[in-house]
């Protein structure tokens, strides 16, 4: 089960955010070969003042943070990548710039989910 947290500025829009959801949900489903509904994701919103990112970035800096389990070799995350950014620049039209995608892939013991430890 991958579990999306998605950092944008506040202020967007439900249409806004309800688009990079949709997005990301169908980028990460595609790549990493799992169920739309097996993908969890949250939105996490912070004021401008909040937000430090020296001359790169506009008021549309979305930071994708994606937790799977190990195993997914370089290619295949190279493949998320991609899809994220191609989704997200569609719809709701955020520019390659603005994006930055981070994968977190830590082994199946660092998870918990419904009180059991995956295959155990």
């Amino acid at each position: 089960m991958p579990i999306v947290r998605i950092d944008i500025q506040s202020g967007k829009s439900t249409a806004y955010k309800r688009a990079i959801l949709h997005g990301i949900r169908e980028a990460v489903s595609s790549a990493l070969d799992v169920p739309a509904e097996r993908v969890m994701q949250r939105i996490v919103e912070s004021v401008p003042e909040d937000i430090d990112a020296p001359g790169r970035q506009t008021d549309r800096l979305t930071i994708v943070d994606i937790t799977m389990l190990s195993g997914r070799d370089a290619e295949l995350k190279r493949t998320l990548y991609a899809e994220v950014v191609s989704r997200l620049g569609v719809e709701p039209g955020i520019a390659p710039a603005d994006i930055m995608v981070v994968v977190h892939d830590p082994e199946p013991e660092c998870f918990c989910l419904g009180g059991t430890m995956p295959g155990a």
